[in-house]
């Protein structure tokens, strides 16, 4: 019960920022949850506010039928991708899961760092195919992709719209995947999932506030707090999860 209190405000504070930012909301709300609980119902309990959030975010941007046109690929083999990564999650010990998730963390604090090329790329049907199963993968794993996503945007010179755009398709394409992958587990199911249902209303008033306040936030400020943030949370993940492995 006391995990589940916990978890109130933060995936309130979390769909806030995915509200003010566009993106995010698994981002933030996996890593955050995962130091206090397990990962698998971490990711469980973000499974079905994820599809809501990022269903709202799609049909409320303008490039949503201009992503699907270019890019359809990458969101259909997530599907395939996330299945696969979902029984990775549950085959793998969940301490190295949590310390992939860190290192996903680590990986989108510093692609501000990765310069894109100059001329735009043309990237083939296989490849867009296969960056989808990847990022799939990724999502089943340990919920986050967004990392390899913006490296993609910036080698192909994709517009920051797209991407973002790209980024709430593919991810909600990949919940059907990792919704697939605990129900063959047999693992959706049990109080995280009813807590995440009950949680819908309150996630969806933070996530309006969100968008909202967008304009009025002072973004860099916002942008660098949360950076602190997701740095504390990616190192404290590493630490706890090697000890839990020496031990």
């Amino acid at each position: 019960m006391s995990d589940f209190l916990i978890a109130i405000p933060l995936l309130m504070l979390t769909a806030f920022a995915h509200g003010a930012f566009g993106f995010g909301f698994p981002l933030f709300s996996t890593p955050l949850l995962t130091l206090g609980i397990d990962i698998r119902t971490a990711i469980l309990m973000t499974l079905v506010p994820t599809v809501v959030i990022n269903t709202v975010s799609v049909l409320s941007e303008k490039e949503w039928k201009e992503a699907i046109r270019q890019f359809w690929l990458i969101p259909l083999f997530t599907i395939i991708g996330s299945y696969c990564g979902t029984q990775i999650l549950f085959a793998f010990d969940p301490d190295l899961s949590r310390i992939l998730l860190a290192l996903m963390v680590i990986g989108y604090l510093l692609s501000d760092h990765i310069r894109g090329v100059e001329k735009e790329r043309i990237v083939p049907l296989w490849g867009l195919a296969l960056f989808g199963f990847i990022i799939g993968v990724s999502a089943g794993v340990v919920n986050v992709f967004a990392p390899l996503i913006i490296i993609f945007a910036l080698e192909t010179k994709m517009k920051p719209e797209l991407m973002v755009t790209t980024f709430n398709i593919s991810f909600l394409t990949s919940k059907s995947g990792q919704i697939a992958g605990f129900v063959s587990q047999g693992a959706f199911h049990g109080p995280a999932l009813f807590f995440s249902l009950w949680m819908l209303p309150l996630i969806i008033i933070s996530l309006w506030i969100g968008i909202r306040l967008r304009k009025r936030l002072d973004m860099d400020a916002y942008k660098k707090l949360l950076r602190i943030v997701l740095w504390v949370v990616a190192i404290m993940l590493i630490g706890q999860s090697s000890l839990a492995m020496l031990l």
